[in-house]
C-alpha cells in the first residue's frame, strides 16, 4: 500500500502488535497515540529503518482533523479506546469520552481527509452475554442494546457510530474476541494470573470460575485485522476469534498456573465477584472465514506462549504490577 498508514492507539497493546506487524514488512505508519498509562513507548523501541512516527495526542483533540487531513492516509485503522472492564466500573465518563466522542472524531477526520477505508476496532462484549448459539453479526442490538459494563456499553454506541458513516466512508468495523500475547499490561485477567504465578503468588478466579470468553492470541488478532483491511467488505461487521474454544476462566487460570510452572492448587475462587458478571460470550466466526482467515494457534498454545514472554519480560512489567493490583477488590 502507497502513503502510510494511520494508525491511532498505536502504543496500546494490540495497537503495537499491528503496528510491529506492518513495520516488520516495510510499511510506514503514522501513529496517533494519546500517552495514557495503557499505551507504552516500549512496545515500539524495536522498530527500525524510521517506519514508525508517532505523535502524541488525544483522539478527542481538535487538531486530530488537522493532522488527518495533512497525512491524507489511504487507510486509517481505529484502535484507541479505553478498555479496562475494571476501570470502567469507577470511570464510565471517560470510556464513552474516549470510546464514542473519539470515534466520532476520527471517523469525521477520515471523512474530511478522503481516507480510502477506515478499520474500527470494536468488541465481541458489544453484544451481551451469549445464551445461546454464538452471536452472528447482525445480531447487534442498537445502540447499548444487552452490554453490560461501561466500557462494552461505549463500545456498542461507537460500533453504530462506526456503521452510520458506511454511505460516506469505506468502514470495516472489527469484533475481535479477548486478546492475549507480549506486552499486554498486568491489569488483564491473563498477565495479571501470569505475573502472580511467576511471582509465587496465588491466582483469584472470582465467582464460581465458570465464566467463558474465547481467548485470541494477540498475533492472530493482528492477522485478522489486516484481512479485513485488505479484502473486508465496506460497510460490514466480521467477528473475529478462535472458532469455539470455550475455555471456563477457572480451567485458563489453571493453564497459565502450569505453565509458570505452579501448581494448580495456586489457583483458588475468590470471594469477590464482578458486579454484572458476564457468564458467556461467544461469537460466529462464519463471515472472516469467507474471506479466508483463522485464528491458528489453540488456547493451550496461546497460554504458553504468553507466559513464557511474561517470564523472559520481568523487567518490563514488575513495575506496572503495583497499579494494576490496586484496582482489585479480591
Amino acid at each position: 500500500m502507497s502513503g502510510r498508514m494511520l494508525v491511532t492507539g498505536g502504543l496500546g497493546f494490540i495497537g503495537s502488535a499491528f503496528v510491529r506487524a506492518l513495520a516488520a514488512d516495510g510499511q510506514a505508519v503514522l501513529n496517533v497515540d494519546a500517552g495514557t498509562y495503557a499505551g507504552d513507548e516500549r512496545r515500539l523501541a524495536e522498530v527500525g529503518g524510521g517506519l514508525v512516527e508517532t505523535v502524541q495526542m488525544d483522539v478527542c483533540d481538535p487538531g486530530l482533523a488537522d493532522l488527518v487531513r495533512n497525512e491524507g492516509p489511504p487507510l486509517v485503522v481505529h484502535f484507541a479506546a479505553e478498555t479496562h472492564v475494571t476501570r470502567s466500573e469507577a470511570d464510565g465518563e471517560t470510556f464513552f469520552r474516549t470510546n464514542v466522542e473519539g470515534t466520532r472524531r476520527v471517523l469525521d477526520a477520515a471523512l474530511a481527509a478522503g481516507a480510502g477505508r477506515v478499520v474500527h476496532i470494536s468488541t465481541d462484549e458489544v453484544y451481551g452475554p451469549c445464551p445461546e448459539d454464538p452471536f452472528r453479526e447482525d445480531q447487534k442490538l442498537p445502540g447499548e442494546g444487552l452490554a453490560t459494563s461501561a466500557y462494552a456499553r461505549s463500545k456498542a454506541v461507537a460500533d453504530d457510530l462506526a456503521a452510520s458513516y458506511a454511505d460516506r466512508l469505506a468502514v470495516v468495523i472489527a469484533r475481535p474476541t479477548n486478546c492475549i500475547g507480549p506486552w499486554q499490561h498486568p491489569e488483564k485477567a491473563i498477565p495479571r494470573w501470569a505475573t502472580r504465578a511467576l511471582r509465587g503468588e496465588r491466582l483469584p478466579v472470582w465467582g464460581d470460575g465458570l465464566q467463558v470468553r474465547d481467548w485470541m492470541f494477540v498475533d492472530d488478532a493482528v492477522s485478522g485485522l489486516r484481512a479485513l483491511a485488505d479484502r473486508g467488505e465496506p460497510g460490514t461487521a466480521y467477528n473475529l476469534g478462535p472458532a469455539g474454544e470455550a475455555v471456563p476462566n477457572v480451567e485458563i487460570a489453571r493453564m497459565v498456573a502450569r505453565a509458570a510452572g505452579a501448581g494448580e492448587d495456586a489457583v483458588y475462587l475468590s470471594a469477590y465477584d464482578r458486579p454484572q458478571h458476564d457468564r458467556r460470550y461467544a461469537v460466529s466466526t462464519e463471515r472472516v472465514a469467507a474471506l479466508g482467515w483463522a485464528a491458528t494457534r489453540t488456547v493451550a498454545d496461546a497460554v504458553a506462549e504468553t507466559v513464557a514472554w511474561y517470564r523472559d519480560h520481568a523487567d518490563w512489567w514488575q513495575t506496572l504490577v503495583p497499579d494494576a493490583e490496586r484496582l482489585y477488590a479480591d
